[in-house]
């Protein structure tokens, strides 16, 4: 019992904790209480005097049962206002006492001074029969929301009903149980009488319930011993076995009392889903590059009052804050953060939307003040993000061409930090129309300056015969240190004839060509 009892309470925090508005789960716990006839009959006993047992009883029987949806996300793109149900339910909790005070015979037998020859009377034993019974059972079914707080739930369930039977006679208990299987239905109207706590609804509502598969043939008591060998008076209740135990009536009417975790209207719902698409576009057109963290989302509520008043309204913040200031700031935080309640946002959708613009044609008008923000902006993420959110613009290739440069930017910035004859010429190599070819010769002349070695003034003047650097090149000939040798050939392994060669063979194929013009 105590881990019943931990179980629920676990099961209650985490409940409360959770937003199952947001998260469209949906759960439900109830309670149901009857009024009820049962019958039990017997209609051959082993031991009963003057007729068959046959005892109508009027019971309360209870039900208790949990409710979970399966689908978490039902039909996220429908207007679908059913919920789906699975569960567990313990129904037709119920006791009451079905006999006293017995009054029998035993053939062949007196009961002494108080009875007659064969005829025994046994009122003074006080003997009691009284049962106690409860079903554990499993459920499907539905739930349909009518209009507004009014739902109506069908349930059908299988379990099987447990009777425990209990003969009682001066101080001693002999108890009997008997299984039998069961199978119901039950229909539910439901009202939403209001939120005690945050997305979790208390109501109330009358349920109709049917049982299906009879209860036949159900063994009560134990058979009587013989008499003729103990000598002793039998039990009044020995061999007591029900041909039939029923209901009264083919249905149950009764009250229910529940809390539904999670539920929406009809009209919540598809509301709900109108603005989930209209966040989805607010998200990919916002200007906010990453979303707003809980913190951010928390400040801007304060400071905007995105909130309604006690009157159902938004706080005026005309005087502290322009037109164009509240809706940007109001985008990007229904972009990126969650309001209170639905009737919050619709609030605050309907003030973005006060100047009769639409939300597409708002964010098209926007397109060029955000070329030119993330032209200046020389941030690759923003010029990708830009091209992501309009495809279709007519300054797609200004801004590939901006992303291609600011990559071989990053790229060539990195060979800068490398400074070496290597570095700059495999990027001449990798790149040979490179937007960095001026930089990379002129690293290249500022390390031939630096070593001030001949070698290496005659590979850059083979390498860049109309460089930038040439004259200054020529110039420094005369000094350059011819003894040393080159840096550029030490790190590359390039080389003056390296470079020479395919010039040397070009001049060999020449004069041949000016002898056959001669012969001519």
């Amino acid at each position: 019992m105590r881990k019943v009892l931990l179980f629920s309470l676990i099961f209650a925090v985490a409940a409360m904790a959770a937003d199952f508005e947001r998260s469209n789960w949906r759960m439900q716990l109830y309670v149901q209480g009857e009024f009820a006839f049962l019958q039990f009959k017997d209609s051959d006993p082993e031991l009963l005097l003057d007729k068959p047992l046959d005892k109508k009883l009027m019971t309360f029987p209870i039900n208790a049962g949990f409710l979970w949806s399966p689908l978490i996300t039902p039909f996220y793109k429908a207007d679908i206002p059913f919920t789906f149900w699975l569960g567990a339910e313990v129904n037709s909790i119920q006791f009451g006492e079905i006999a006293k005070k017995p009054t029998y015979f035993f053939k062949g037998n007196s009961c002494g001074p108080q009875g007659a020859e064969g005829t025994c009377d046994d009122a003074g034993r006080d003997e009691t029969l009284s049962f106690r019974s409860y079903a554990p059972s499993v459920l499907g079914g539905f739930s349909f929301n009518l209009i507004g707080g009014l739902d109506i739930r069908v349930l059908g369930g299988y379990g099987f009903l447990f009777f425990s039977f209990y003969d009682e006679m001066l101080g001693n208990t002999n108890q009997k149980t008997s299984m039998v299987p069961t199978a119901f239905a039950s229909g539910a109207l439901e009202y939403k009488v209001g939120e005690i706590f945050k997305d979790i609804d208390f109501k109330i509502g009358i349920n109709v319930r049917r049982d299906f598969l009879p209860f036949e043939d159900i063994k009560a008591t134990s058979n009587a011993p013989d008499v003729s060998e103990s000598g002793a008076l039998p039990p009044g209740y020995s061999g007591i076995k029900f041909d039939k135990i029923s209901y009264k009536l083919p249905v149950r009417v009764g009250l229910e009392l529940s809390l539904d975790f999670g539920r929406e209207s009809r009209r919540d719902r598809r509301m709900r889903y109108v603005l989930h698409d209209r966040d989805d576009v607010l998200r990919k057109n916002s200007e906010v590059k990453d979303t707003l963290s809980d913190w951010d989302c928390m400040a801007i509520e304060r400071d905007y009052r995105f909130f309604l008043d006690e009157d159902g309204n938004l706080p005026d913040m005309s005087e502290s804050f322009t037109k164009t200031q509240f809706s940007d700031v109001l985008e990007s935080f229904l972009a990126f953060c969650h309001p209170e309640d639905l009737a919050t946002k619709e609030k605050l959708y309907a003030t973005l939307d006060t100047g009769k613009v639409q939300l597409k044609e708002y964010q098209t008008r926007q397109e060029d003040s955000r070329f030119e923000q993330v032209m200046a902006s020389n941030d690759p993420e923003m010029l990708a993000m830009y091209l992501e959110y309009y495809p279709d613009s007519p300054h797609r290739p200004e801004v590939e061409a901006k992303l291609q440069v600011l990559g071989e930017y990053h790229k060539f910035r990195e060979i800068q930090a490398q400074n070496t004859f290597k570095a700059y010429l495999t990027y001449l190599n990798d790149n040979p129309n490179g937007a960095f070819r001026d930089e990379a010769e002129a690293g290249i002349f500022e390390l031939v300056k630096g070593s001030g070695r001949l070698k290496d003034y005659e590979i850059y003047l083979k390498r860049f015969p109309e460089g930038k650097f040439v004259e200054e090149a020529k110039a420094a000939l005369q000094g350059a240190n011819a003894e040393a040798p080159s840096m550029i050939e030490a790190q590359t392994g390039e080389s003056e004839e390296a470079e020479e060669a395919p010039a040397k063979k070009q001049n060999k194929k020449a004069p041949k060509k000016t002898k056959g013009k001669k012969k001519k």
